[in-house]
């Protein structure tokens, strides 16, 4: 759209750029971004410079926000909330499933493609089987079909992506053998000979199939959680978190303070979260529900 013609309220999409010389001491990207206010006058255009794009960018949209009286704030905690949180991080898995095969379909790499799906299958696997939320089925409607292929799937994740059990990868010997000029045998080289055989493409297309419409469901659960959640909230609590917002926090921690038996936290101290460095980058990445 072009910037003027945003009408009161509307914003264009935030353009990221190397911060130019003079300025480079406040950070190394600069996020350009223009607004209309909400009585309709005369553009803003603002910018935010930062040491990482992301930040860049939650630059300018904080001011964006402060300028057009938007506050964003963590919702206090109510069972109804942590229902809303549970389904949302079922979103991102599945989302990151589907990209996964989508990426898969978009490579010329085989070796690639295979394993960008075998990832999928973990990713989608996570959504059962947890110790820290309930099980997708308790926000989707699964039908026969689909019950049947998420078991398979689950068997897959198991016994093949997570494990090495089922026959799709064989391992056996090989001996390279030379007979030698006085009639000897002697062995040359112990070799082993690993095939991993792909999942079927008539079984990952219904896989493709499937987290489209399981997706769905799950938008549709979304939004009456949505609803629930705007409907428990009273004004003084909306008045409240507006006048005092609590924002997500990323704390960042050295590499060394990673452990892989974390549990993940609940909420609200779930808004706390670790963000590790390594080798002077950032190592994570976000999804927004909406």
């Amino acid at each position: 759209m072009n910037e003027e013609d945003l009408g009161p309220g509307e914003s264009t999409e935030p353009v990221v750029r190397p911060t130019p010389p003079e300025l480079r001491h406040r950070g190394e990207f600069m996020a350009l971004l223009a607004y209309r206010p909400l009585d309709g006058s005369d553009l803003q255009r603002i910018a935010g410079i930062a040491d990482t794009e992301d930040y860049a960018r939650a630059e300018v949209f904080q001011e964006m926000r402060a300028g057009l009286g938007q506050v964003q704030t963590m919702a206090p905690d109510s069972p109804t909330v942590r229902v809303f949180i549970n389904a949302a991080s079922h979103m991102h898995d599945l989302r990151q499933a589907l990209g996964a095969l989508e990426s898969a379909d978009g490579t010329d790499d085989t070796s690639v493609a295979g394993q960008l799906r075998v990832y999928a299958v973990v990713a989608y696997g996570r959504t059962f089987g947890s110790n820290s939320r309930p099980d997708l089925a308790t926000f989707v409607e699964l039908s026969e079909a689909d019950t049947e292929l998420t078991a398979r799937l689950k068997v897959i994740r198991n016994r093949y992506a997570a494990h090495s059990e089922n026959g799709m990868t064989i391992t056996n010997p090989l001996l390279d053998l030379q007979r030698e000029l006085d009639g000897s045998i002697t062995i040359q080289q112990v070799s082993g000979i690993t095939v991993d055989s792909p999942m079927p493409h008539s079984f990952v297309a219904e896989f493709a199939d499937m987290l489209p419409r399981v997706i769905d469901q799950l938008t549709i659960t979304l939004q009456l959680l949505k609803d629930a959640v705007r409907a428990e909230l009273t004004d003084e609590q909306v008045a409240d978190v507006f006048d005092d917002p609590q924002p997500l926090q990323f704390v960042t921690v050295p590499v060394t303070e990673w452990e892989p038996g974390t549990r993940r936290p609940p909420y609200p101290a779930s808004r706390r979260s670790a963000v590790h460095m390594d080798t002077g980058e950032q190592t994570f990445n976000a999804s927004i529900t909406r």
